[in-house]
């Protein structure tokens, strides 16, 4: 992992948002992610009726439509549709980074306790990216008169350029907990 870097007394690190995808809508197919982000503002009670919405469109989208008295298909087939399973259950996903990772885990732990969800914890690094950013201080010079060798010389000390380039961004780490809810 490459350290972060540590600016100078004349720049400081400005942090740039997370880069998230963009959220689809929550009738679309099994195929997108249901993805709700975390923070530390989060009310803990809208996280859990966001989850527990989402939970219903995807029980109600596996059902799907079995007619089961107008159908042309014999009554074996029939039954095979209505308990037919996926391999992979359909899951709500909650992540969250840094500080609000308590929060998703205190959320895991309370749909843990539900008798009708299945939880699942992974645990994952991000690269953001932070600007380092010059802050303009006015500069004060001083010169120092020196005698080196026999020979007068005049320092110029403080303000000056000494030629090193600031990078213009760095990349930190983050620790990301994502949270895998579904219906048992």
């Amino acid at each position: 992992m490459i350290p972060a870097l540590i600016p100078p007394p004349d720049a400081r690190i400005q942090k740039r948002p997370i880069l998230h995808p963009a959220i689809p809508s929550p009738y679309t197919g099994a195929n997108q992610p249901k993805v709700i982000y975390v923070s530390t503002t989060t009310p803990f009670v809208s996280v859990v009726k966001r989850v527990r919405n989402l939970l219903a469109l995807v029980e109600k989208r596996s059902m799907g439509n079995v007619d089961l008295v107008n159908s042309k298909s014999s009554d074996k087939q029939r039954l095979k549709a209505v308990t037919r399973k996926e391999k992979e259950p359909e899951e709500v996903l909650l992540k969250a980074t840094n500080k609000a990772i308590e929060k998703v885990l205190g959320l895991a732990l309370y749909f843990q306790g539900q008798q009708d969800c299945r939880v699942r914890l992974r645990t994952a690094s991000v690269g953001v990216v932070d600007d380092i950013v010059e802050v303009k201080k006015p500069k004060l010079r001083k010169k120092v008169d020196v005698e080196v060798g026999g020979n007068d010389h005049e320092l110029d000390i403080g303000g000056g350029e000494d030629g090193e380039e600031l990078p213009e961004t760095q990349i930190r780490k983050l620790s990301v907990v994502e949270v895998g809810i579904s219906l048992r």
